[in-house]
């Protein structure tokens, strides 16, 4: 989360990639309708400490990748993009009723809106509806394989269905659009954390704080992290 919205509260959570990917600076809130990119790093939405490891809610806040356009991505509608990008503001928020309103109201008006369909199918994970979720992800995918925030959320509702290789193959994907991408780092960092793999945490949770500082103080209140919580390694990477 490195491009996108000015820098949010950071949220604890073993998705808080997600939410985190769009309140960092880089996360992918798309404020650019009349360019029709969406947003390069969307923030992830924080998680609540009463939320679970098994659901990835950090990563909600994940900013958004932004993408340019190429020949072989589809432009959507201007109107869309900017229901799409009302209901994204809902999103960060985790106001999800509220922003599938915008979301579909903007595939009314354009059914193949990438961007709505991948903000759509996270919000729909986000509330336990995985398959349908993913199925809209991929959708967006299909009509724009270079976005960057919607491989980031296929990482994530993968995360979220508990399908942690296929998660971080996603999140894999999503560096090799974009190796700034500091969530997806932090991502495969917090499911490896869940799997007490404290080598791999520590190679992935490094990158992602050489690009952001604040991920240590976001590492340090994450429960994903807690089964390597106590390696010496770990409490001197993350150390204030």
């Amino acid at each position: 989360m490195r491009k996108y919205l000015p820098t949010i509260l950071l949220i604890v959570g073993a998705s808080m990639a997600a939410f985190l990917y769009i309140v960092s600076t880089n996360s992918m809130i798309p404020l650019s309708t009349l360019n029709q990119e969406s947003p390069t790093n969307p923030e992830p939405l924080p998680r609540t400490s009463e939320q679970s490891t098994d659901s990835p809610t950090s990563h909600l806040d994940k900013q958004l990748t932004t993408t340019s356009p190429t020949e072989s991505n589809r432009v959507s509608d201007p109107r869309a993009v900017l229901l799409y990008e009302k209901g994204l503001k809902l999103y960060y928020q985790r106001r999800f009723p509220e922003a599938l309103v915008f979301f579909n109201q903007a595939l009314q008006i354009d059914d193949l809106c990438y961007e709505a369909l991948n903000a759509k199918g996270a919000t729909l994970a986000f509330q336990g509806q995985h398959d349908q979720g993913l199925a809209l992800i991929k959708q967006a995918l299909d009509l724009n394989p270079t976005f960057v925030y919607a491989n980031f959320n296929l990482g994530l509702a993968y995360e979220l269905a508990g399908k942690w290789d296929d998660s971080i193959a996603s999140y894999q994907k999503a560096l090799q659009l974009d190796d700034q991408d500091t969530w997806s780092y932090y991502g495969i960092a917090s499911i490896y954390g869940r799997q007490g793999n404290v080598e791999k945490v520590l190679v992935y949770l490094e990158q992602a704080i050489a690009l952001d500082p604040d991920v240590k103080s976001v590492a340090r209140s994450e429960h994903d992290f807690s089964p390597v919580q106590h390696d010496p390694r770990f409490q001197a990477l993350v150390k204030p």
